[in-house]
């Protein structure tokens, strides 16, 4: 049986990905724009990083809970972060819901682990990876 907390967090869930498939539907009938906001300033924040990567495994990197899509976005958003930006890696653990650099460093060697043998997680990687190289600055805030 689940808690309270646990049903809520479900709940939320479920209505952020109806929310954004919503959009989504929206933008292909060209009812609305597609949301282009970091990419007309071309800088991307610690933050939006975080965002693209959320935004392609469909989760919130900071939930508390270990449902395999977080887990998988986590090790991802650690393995960005740490290969585009010049955080060390006690400065990545609060953008990724972790206490410690220990942890962010098993979730980047997890990561790379994953993108030699795992051809589904790479192509999100990749997806990342080609969205990064829209921005031209990095703003660490």
């Amino acid at each position: 049986m689940q808690t309270i907390e646990a049903n809520i967090i479900d709940y939320y869930e479920a209505q952020k990905k109806n929310l954004r498939q919503l959009k989504n539907t929206l933008v292909s009938y060209n009812l609305i724009e597609k949301d282009d906001t970091n990419r007309n300033n071309n800088r991307v924040t610690m933050k939006k990083l975080v965002g693209l990567v959320e935004e392609v495994f469909d989760t919130d990197v900071l939930a508390k809970n270990r449902k395999q899509n977080t887990v998988f976005a986590r090790k991802a958003a650690a393995y960005v972060l740490k290969k585009h930006t010049s955080l060390s890696l006690n400065e990545i653990a609060p953008y990724i819901g972790v206490k410690d650099h220990t942890t962010v460093l098993y979730n980047v060697s997890t990561a790379r682990d994953l993108i030699t043998t795992e051809q589904w997680y790479k192509n999100k990687i990749d997806e990342i990876e080609n969205e990064i190289k829209k921005f031209n600055t990095f703003v660490q805030n």
